[in-house]
């Protein structure tokens, strides 16, 4: 049994080389395939991974990016038995496949595997990894799953997510009888998590990351699933918290006269808030950073629920790169065809 590695990308030029390269390393007895999927890179992303031994896609319109795109996107053109999520800006640890494989070949009703993620600078972010051995609700950063249990729920990621699509995804395997596991050994080494708190939100917002806690939830509405995902989901009673004091402070400026006093008070409300979260996380800036983010969330979540959505299932119009236009059509066709043939069969 073969792996395809699935590498999400996005202006990921400065790390590219080195995840294709410990990927390649990575692959048992050097089989199977590396495919990198490309939201739309503006810088040399594109241009130095075509120079591996890899299979280049990028998403082309009408689609539009979306963090749950780059998954399903990779997992389209996949051809193998296991598939491995990895970001661009992970180094996937070369023991791990071996050791992952013959996991899920003991455990048939296991549908994917994990490990530890080692990040190579101390969390910026404020949220912290989730550390548990054995059963997990989700394979967060990602890992090796099986493609029969994907097959069984229809698509792999969700395109219409801006977030949470490993939450989704391990979600909806559960719900259909599936385990997932992480191992004590690692997985990968991320250097994703030593750049500035400003340029962490600066990021969020690029990639409209706070809608995906909306978008979650719309697409787990009416699911048999729908109240298992809220109790996955801790963030919701601190956006509750956020909405609180939003309204409280509406309601502040419109009762009080004047606006010094309303203003001091909710600065004064404010600032208790980020002393108490940067203690918790150890940094003010870090602490600054992730109170913005949850009200950013909390803004954002009415917005993500109420956006139209696309069948999640329905192919995402992209391209493969590197190869003869009539090559490349004909391959994108074959996949089109094959993959739609598998999802009516699905749903039968």
């Amino acid at each position: 049994m073969t792996v395809s590695i699935i590498i999400k990308t996005l202006d990921d030029e400065k790390r590219i080389a080195r995840t294709i390269e410990c990927a390649l390393k990575a692959l048992p007895d050097g089989e199977g395939e590396i495919i990198v999927t490309d939201l739309g890179s503006r810088d040399r992303t594109i241009e130095i991974a075509s120079t591996y031994p890899v299979r280049l896609t990028q998403i082309a319109r009408p689609a539009r990016f979306r963090s749950g795109a780059g998954s399903q996107l990779g997992y389209q053109y996949a051809r193998h038995d296991f598939i491995c999520l990895i970001d661009a800006d992970m180094e996937l640890d070369p023991a791990f496949l071996p050791e992952a494989i013959a996991f899920l070949e003991r455990h048939t009703r296991t549908g994917g595997v994990t490990g530890h993620i080692e990040t190579g600078a101390a969390s910026g972010n404020g949220f912290l990894p989730d550390r548990r051995i054995g059963a997990v609700d989700q394979l967060a950063g990602g890992g090796l799953y099986r493609r029969r249990a994907i097959e069984e729920i229809d698509y792999m990621a969700d395109r219409n997510l801006h977030g949470y699509e490993e939450l989704n995804l391990g979600i909806r395997l559960r719900s259909a009888g599936w385990k997932l596991h992480r191992l004590d050994r690692r997985f990968a080494r991320h250097h994703g998590h030593d750049a500035r708190s400003r340029d962490l939100l600066l990021q969020q917002v690029k990639t409209k990351e706070p809608f995906g806690i909306g978008e979650l939830l719309r697409a787990a509405t009416g699911k048999p699933y729908f109240y298992r995902l809220l109790r996955a989901l801790p963030e919701l009673g601190v956006l509750a918290l956020a909405w609180s004091f939003m309204f409280g402070s509406m309601l502040l400026v419109a009762t009080m006269p004047g606006v010094t006093m309303p203003a001091l008070i909710i600065a004064a409300g404010l600032g208790f808030v980020v002393a108490v979260t940067s203690l918790r996380t150890g940094r003010l800036k870090t602490g600054l950073y992730t109170v913005i983010v949850r009200f950013l969330q909390a803004i954002a979540l009415p917005v993500g629920y109420i956006t139209p959505r696309r069948n999640p299932r329905s192919w995402i119009e992209s391209r493969l790169l590197g190869e003869p236009d009539a090559e490349v059509s004909r391959d994108a066709d074959q996949a089109t065809d094959a993959y739609d043939t598998a999802m009516a069969t699905s749903a039968r």
